[in-house]
């Protein structure tokens, strides 16, 4: 399992800001490519940052810097980000159990970030907790990334309950795999979610 540890009381901000620049630090190797990316990320009622990518390390500033062209931007409510901390703070349902693949260890590696940045478009993945409850995040590439943050009508939808990302989360069903799984319902741009898969199936494991 992925050495990921969140303390209890850790708020939306403090994620962003401390906890996820610490574990990219701690995961991505010192040798790692150096490529810089910009991410803009939005948290509905919460607060936006830009966080830049060199390498092993990570840098956030508050706001969506006007000037920063984002590599990439990722939208989500602070809901969705809640339910995440209840989580990560609890059961662990919702974090990769499997080790290091090809030295990766982390999305947020300049390699993963260098494959899924070539994709183009607006694309949600969403979960449906066993309460029924709805969580999304949606992502900008490409064309989409050139433009404002906006996660309406998102040109391709997954949406998977807590169960199917877990069997994910613990490398028994690998991207491709879970685009096929009858668990998984995808909607709208099927080109752009096997983009997306055949993007992170290298740091998957091989079973």
């Amino acid at each position: 399992m992925l050495p990921i540890e969140i303390p209890p009381g850790t708020t939306a901000t403090v994620l962003v800001t401390v906890i996820v620049p610490q574990l990219h630090a701690k995961m991505v190797p010192a040798d790692a490519p150096a490529d810089p990316f910009a991410v803009a990320v939005r948290i509905e009622d919460e607060g936006s940052w830009t966080v830049r990518v060199h390498g092993a390390r990570m840098t956030v500033t508050d706001g969506e810097e006007t000037g920063v062209k984002p590599t990439l931007w990722m939208w989500t409510t602070a809901r969705a980000v809640e339910r995440f901390l209840e989580d990560a703070t609890g059961e662990k349902r919702m974090l990769p159990k499997f080790g290091a693949v090809g030295g990766v260890a982390t999305m947020s590696d300049p390699r993963v970030l260098k494959r899924v940045a070539m994709a183009s478009g607006r694309i949600e993945l969403a979960l449906v907790d066993e309460q029924g409850e709805r969580h999304g995040i949606v992502f900008g590439f490409g064309a989409a990334a050139k433009k404002e943050i906006d996660p309406e009508d998102a040109d391709t939808v997954i949406e998977a309950d807590l169960s199917t990302v877990e069997r994910v989360l613990r490398g028994e069903l690998g991207p491709e795999e879970a685009l096929a799984d009858g668990n998984v319902r995808l909607k709208g741009n099927r080109f752009l979610a096997m983009q997306l898969a055949l993007a992170v199936a290298p740091f998957y494991p091989v079973k």
